[in-house]
């Protein structure tokens, strides 16, 4: 079972946008060993030989994240990632619509 994100707790809401936006992180760099454990029990990332990175559901539910509570944290790059991302597929939707005929 996939947590919510009301089931996080603050280490792990961090350590989850910090390998969102990092991506794979040794041990001596991750934010939380904690919030690490959290995610990993929570099936949202992965740890082995030292290095933690998120599962696909956890960059979804990273990638998911209210936007408005992303701006609202002090370190804006997960914000940015996320926005950035969603101009990405909305871009590669309207081009895969204008490309598309009917026979």
């Amino acid at each position: 079972m996939i947590a919510s994100k009301l089931e996080l707790s603050p280490c792990a809401v961090s350590v989850l946008g910090q390998l969102f936006v990092e991506g794979p992180t040794s041990d001596d760099n991750i934010t939380s060993k904690a919030g690490r454990c959290d995610l990993v029990s929570a099936g949202l990332a992965f740890h082995e030989a030292g290095w933690s990175s998120l599962t696909p559901d956890g960059a979804r539910l990273a990638r998911e994240w209210d936007q408005c509570s992303l701006y609202a944290r002090r370190d804006r790059r997960w914000y940015l990632k996320v926005r950035i991302s969603a101009r990405a597929e909305g871009a590669a939707v309207s081009r895969l619509g204008s490309d598309v005929t009917f026979r």
